[in-house]
């Protein structure tokens, strides 16, 4: 093959893509949720589906696709494996991270085109209202007497178990880990008995409060609205800040342009005020990020709980 025919064929192929960038979408846009429908994560993403329909951001519709099973990481799986033409997106949360740190996968958010953060999730850390812990204190001066004898509900290998376990190795006390699932079944346990403590989002102690549900520290930088008298891990003196974001992925090698599309509606929907309620309502804080905002957060997410890998894998033992 001759050099002309080698530009001409190059330049037939860069001409099809850019008319396919110009052009989209052009068909619907699958959104992976790598958990069950009716969770945060879901509600959140359709939320923000619907918003964008209804403002008529996109010419195409997206639809949300819920592929559950192995801590999210059958749906990131399927989002990554994805041809990065920017028809299959994916939501999630810094499980992204966790699940590497774990060994659960071999991937993290690096293997992604990060699109942008729709949001974050304050964390806390909490107990039945007739729990013999009646503050956070009471409760790490038991760990400190007897290692082990603290035990939390959790699901292995996501952040609601290796922030919390973060927190034991800061404060240098050691809880006793017990696999149960996801928010319902650590809901379960707490209020069955079966655990001490688990960790949820600041609108699951709200909606459960009624059930006996009470938070002793969340992990913000400051202090929650909603509960104005909870500390913060940092004021008991335990050096731990963080949250749970919500990220929207692509395959990599996705096209800056077709990402740049995505942000835009994205960003949109989140700068409306209605929209805002609607997010917060679900118990998500409405702040939408860049690339550049969400990568140093699951940066740093990776780098405290990569540590503590050893430990985790022995939860339980």
């Amino acid at each position: 093959m001759n050099l002309r025919v080698l530009i001409v064929l190059l330049a037939s192929v860069w001409s099809s893509q850019l008319h396919l960038i110009a052009a989209y979408p052009e068909k619907p846009i699958k959104v992976i949720v790598p958990t069950n429908a009716g969770g945060e994560t879901d509600g959140l993403t359709r939320l923000l589906q619907r918003a964008i329909a209804e403002n008529e951001l996109l010419p195409e519709k997206m639809i949300v696709v819920n592929l559950p099973g192995a801590g999210g990481t059958l749906g990131t799986r399927k989002i990554k494996q994805a041809k990065p033409d920017g028809y299959t997106l994916g939501l999630w949360h810094s499980g992204i991270v966790t699940s590497k740190a774990m060994g659960i996968v071999d991937y993290d958010h690096n293997d992604f085109e990060l699109i942008c953060m729709s949001g974050y999730t304050e964390l806390l850390l909490g107990v039945t209202q007739n729990s013999r812990f009646k503050t956070i204190d009471d409760l790490l001066d038991e760990a400190r007497t007897t290692p082990r004898s603290v035990k939390v509900s959790t699901n292995v290998g996501l952040p609601v178990h290796l922030i919390p376990l973060l927190f034991a190795e800061k404060a240098g006390v050691e809880f006793r880990f017990i696999q149960t699932g996801g928010g319902a079944p650590r809901l379960a346990s707490l209020l069955g008995g079966h655990s001490d403590m688990t960790m949820l989002s600041t609108m699951a102690f709200v909606n459960f409060r009624e059930s006996g549900l009470k938070p002793l520290v969340t992990f913000s930088g400051e202090r929650d609205p909603m509960f104005p008298d909870l500390p913060t891990s940092k004021e008991i003196g335990v050096d731990v800040e963080l949250v749970e974001i919500r990220v929207w992925l692509a395959p990599k090698g996705t096209p800056e342009p077709i990402l740049e599309t995505i942000r835009f509606a994205i960003k949109s929907v989140i700068d409306d005020p209605e929209i805002a309620k609607e997010m917060k309502a679900l118990g998500v804080v409405p702040v939408y990020g860049d690339r550049d905002t969400a990568q140093p957060m699951l940066d740093k997410l990776l780098t405290a709980v990569t540590p503590l890998v050893a430990k985790a894998r022995n939860m339980g033992r």
